[in-house]
């Protein structure tokens, strides 16, 4: 079977950079940074993109380029080349585990999808700024204990994503990326503006621009481990969900991005328009909430429940609701159409499968698999492993161990067995310098390794 590619440089970097920017740029970076610290927290995660996640995604894109296979083939393709032995092994951590957990996203992703369309709908209609500050609460948890509304608002989304994907690369994932894309900054742009000129907005400006030492580990007893550990852990877990890094996304969308693009510059391209997403939406959501009064440490309710009360205040609140609730909607389909072509690819090539076919059946499973996780979460069904609902144990399985360990076999596999196929590749298109080769090895030999080996640690004490 013919392999599809990416018709351009940019065609590839909007949509690697679409993947990223998601509810895990929107949604979480906001309220983790308000949970620890502010700058403190922003620091740590820029150091960790810089040393840890910018050679991964290097590897991961490699990967996929340079085997043009799916992520659970790629390691064989590879392996076989260098004479490498237990591929099967490799190709289970390193490639089932990602399709297991990119499975377990699209399980849990159209649900949090359906939350948004929701409140996307109640902003045009107007009936969100109509709720009264202490019922907001209630609004969310009503929606999220109705099975029905939440399914329909997921299979709206899991509907379009299909479709979108059966378009193939060119005429669909590319084309989506290289329209939204654009679409999608510039109303990031018109909000950051709007909420930074709200009165009080300077403190929020504040906490954003503040390093809060205790969050370091600097407190006022002295110095202690854990405060540090904590924000390390969450921003090393929200770097990798905010890089789509450990899912197979990257890997996939690298087989499709021709060898004679420059690899590095990609990988610059994608990071820079991810952590801007990020950083602006920090600076959308922290100074709004601050300027009405709302604590900076809210949580996952910032964007469903605080938020909503901002727009209350706002002059021409309804139009602004409008415009964050689309925001919140392009970011979503940029990320379900990657998590979904990653299993759809694989099936593809598994099952020798042509597209159509292969993405109906996805949306199939998916389809089963987010009923499921709904009726869980809504409390239709009585369905718990460990005591969690379906939706809390996928989201804690992905974002606690799926990618970790995934990322983890794909820093040892090209750190210790395909360095060489891999800098290759890379050669092709961009000069490789002796110091890049040397911190490219040691960051995944060692450095990556000993990160995510803590993260896994102290998930399993935790």
């Amino acid at each position: 079977m013919k392999k599809d590619m990416f018709s351009s440089n940019w065609g590839f970097i909007l949509t690697a950079a679409g993947s990223a920017i998601g509810l895990g740029n929107i949604w979480r970076f906001p309220y983790l940074c308000g949970q620890h610290g502010g700058l403190s927290f922003i620091l740590v995660y820029l150091l960790i993109l810089l040393v840890i996640c910018n050679p991964l995604m290097v590897a991961e894109i490699a990967i996929g380029r340079t085997s043009k296979s799916n992520c659970v083939d790629a390691y064989r393709v590879i392996g076989s080349r260098v004479g490498l032995g237990h591929l099967g092994l490799w190709s289970f951590f390193g490639g089932w585990f990602a399709a297991f957990g990119v499975f377990l996203c699209l399980s849990f992703y159209f649900l949090v999808a359906s939350w948004v369309l929701y409140y996307f709908l109640e902003a045009v209609s107007g009936k969100l700024l109509l709720i009264a500050k202490d019922d907001l609460t209630n609004e969310f948890k009503h929606l999220t204990q109705n099975f029905s509304m939440q399914i329909s608002c997921g299979l709206i989304f899991l509907l379009s994503t299909t479709i979108i994907v059966i378009g193939g690369i060119k005429k669909g994932i590319e084309r989506v990326g290289l329209y939204l894309m654009p679409v999608l900054f510039v109303i990031f742009i018109c909000l950051c503006i709007r909420s930074l000129t709200l009165d009080g907005a300077d403190k929020g400006i504040q906490f954003l621009l503040t390093i809060e030492p205790e969050h370091l580990g600097f407190t006022a007893e002295g110095f202690k481990l854990k405060p540090l550990i904590d924000t390390f852990t969450a921003a090393l877990g929200q770097a990798f969900i905010s890089l789509s890094l450990g899912f197979g996304v990257l890997l996939v969308y690298g087989s499709y991005f021709s060898p004679k693009e420059n690899l590095f510059k990609a990988v610059h391209h994608i990071e820079i328009f991810d952590t801007l997403a990020a950083l602006l939406s920090a600076a959308i959501i922290l100074p709004a909430i601050i300027a009405v009064g709302v604590p900076t440490s809210s949580g996952p309710g910032l964007t469903f429940i605080s938020l909503p009360h901002v727009f209350q205040h706002l002059p021409y609140g309804h139009i602004w609701a409008i415009s964050f609730y689309l925001l919140l909607i392009l970011a979503t389909v940029t990320s379900t159409i990657s998590i979904f072509e990653t299993l759809t690819n694989l099936v593809m090539d598994k099952l020798n499968m042509k597209r159509f076919g292969a993405s109906a059946l996805v949306m199939f499973m998916t389809g089963v698999a987010m009923t499921l996780v709904t009726a869980s979460f809504s409390g239709v069904m009585d369905i718990k492993i460990f005591g969690r609902d379906l939706f809390t144990f996928a989201d804690w399985l992905v974002s606690t161990y799926t990618a970790a360990i995934v990322s983890l076999t794909m820093a040892l596999f090209v750190g210790y067995k395909a360095m060489k196929p891999i800098i290759h590749n890379i050669r092709r298109s961009a000069p490789v310098s002796t110091a890049f080769t040397r911190y490219f090895l040691v960051t995944l030999r060692y450095i990556a390794p000993i990160g995510l080996a803590v993260l896994l640690v102290l998930a399993v004490i935790g």
